[in-house]
């Protein structure tokens, strides 16, 4: 198989012991703004003390923003004067101009990573592709839980765009938000053509980048989608929240309702969610942790039962990239990374005023993503568990203790390394999990025996 080198030079200090791996940093007369075809291995120079210390050094990709354990990656045993080579397989990126930085990481016995910070950013054009890659992973694929639930995984549609989010109406069809700037629609496992929304021409991601997707609790009688994404303003780059309609499967009469000061698009991340108590929560992220968890009305306005001055509920936010209400216990969790570790944060409101309180906090594995309960009855095993997309390459499936709802008493990985990353997962109305990689939409349901 041949391999293709792209022109690109990563050092990193040497470091010893068990802390964080060095982290790359570009080295000088590396070039910017390359032009390939996607397909090219990401070649680097890896500084450690000796071949074994390098062995224990994991490696991931941030995509514009977003993070992937780097593939097949792979380091000479012989340093050369800048340390040892290193190369590793790129993930799928669509045509366009990207952000590309990478880090290391070790992994320690309990499980806890331990990640540099990233490298400098690193921009490269894809220019050679002329479709979506086709996931490599086999439909129809069955395994069997810890617990004797057998699933099933079935593939129902590709030619996703790096999907970021998803969400269901009452009547079945899943809208599907890509980052880029699309949103496209599916019904009965297939995508639509037209898109319901495309609100970037061309391949222009340098200052929009889509975050986030919310349907309205009262679709079917108002047919909102709230879409959320980041824009340019007078003031420089801000999250946007807008309100779109929807009409036989396109969405239209924009009202923007809300807007508040965002990172750089490659570097910003978001969830919406509607909340148990009908109110729209944003948790938006921000740089050094500084984001913050948003609380508004369906208009955009501010709750009358909120205590201060701003929509602000929380503060102290990584980078956002799941949120969801545990329906036993009603703790609100919110799931973010911050280049370094990941983890949910439990959160419970007061009544008025409303203001979050820190319940508990769980770490977990980088690479997480959008998170959902499984409420459906559709398959009692897995009632009330939370499910976590992992770019890592499975659904991590949590179950809270009975006892103390901030415990997770069970963890599991479902489709560990069956399907490629799993960008998001959504449980729909007919109680089946569906969730999205980089380019396809698939499908877990139980096997009755």
């Amino acid at each position: 198989m041949l391999r293709f080198g792209i022109v690109i030079t990563f050092l990193a200090a040497a470091a010893c012991g068990t802390g964080k791996a060095p982290a790359p940093s570009p080295a000088a007369g590396s070039a910017n703004a390359q032009s390939i075809t996607g397909r090219e291995r990401i070649g680097w120079d890896q500084a450690a003390g000796s071949f074994e210390e390098l062995s224990a050094f994991h490696f991931a990709i941030y995509v514009d923003g977003v993070r992937s354990e780097l593939a097949e990656s792979s380091c000479s045993a012989t340093a050369g004067s800048a340390g040892f080579p290193c190369t590793g397989k790129l993930p799928f990126m669509s045509n366009g101009s990207h952000t590309l930085e990478l880090a290391a990481f070790r992994l320690a016995p309990d499980g806890t990573v331990a990640e540099s910070p990233r490298s400098a950013p690193l921009t490269v054009s894809v220019t050679a592709l002329t479709s979506a890659a086709t996931s490599d992973w086999a439909g129809d694929q069955v395994e069997t839980t810890r617990d004797g639930l057998t699933l099933r995984a079935d593939k129902l549609s590709e030619g996703l765009d790096q999907p970021v989010d998803a969400a269901f109406a009452p009547d079945g069809r899943l809208f599907i938000a890509e980052r880029a700037g699309r949103i496209r629609v599916v019904t009965n496992g297939e995508i639509q053509d037209p898109d319901a929304l495309a609100i970037v021409s061309g391949d222009d991601v340098s200052s929009l980048a889509m975050l986030s997707l919310a349907v309205d609790p009262d679709f079917a009688r108002t047919h909102f989608v709230f879409v959320l994404h980041t824009a340019d303003s007078a003031e420089g780059p801000v999250f946007r929240l807008a309100r779109y309609r929807e009409l036989r499967g396109r969405l239209a009469e924009r009202a923007v309702l809300f807007e508040t000061g965002a990172p750089p698009a490659p570097q910003a991340t978001a969830v919406s969610r509607f909340g148990p108590d009908g109110k729209l929560y944003l948790a938006l992220n921000g740089d050094q942790s500084k984001g913050r968890l948003f609380r508004l009305n369906a208009d955009g306005t501010m709750p009358r039962d909120q205590a201060g001055t701003t929509p602000a509920i929380a503060g102290g936010i990584a980078n956002a990239r799941g949120l969801g209400w545990d329906p036993q216990s009603g703790i609100l969790w919110i799931a973010d990374d911050d280049g370094e570790a990941a983890h949910m944060s439990g959160l419970s409101m007061p009544a008025s005023p409303v203001r979050a309180v820190v319940r508990g906090r769980r770490a977990l594995r980088p690479g997480i993503g959008p998170l959902a309960f499984y409420t459906s009855d559709a398959i009692p095993a897995l009632r009330n568990d939370a499910l976590i997309a992992s770019t890592e390459g499975y659904i991590l499936r949590l179950r809270f203790a009975e006892d103390d709802a901030t415990r997770v008493a069970r963890s599991e990985r479902l489709l560990d390394q069956r399907v490629g990353p799993v960008r998001v997962v959504a449980v729909g109305p007919d109680g089946a999990i569906y969730f999205c990689t980089d380019t396809a939409l698939g499908r877990l349901t139980a096997v009755i025996k």
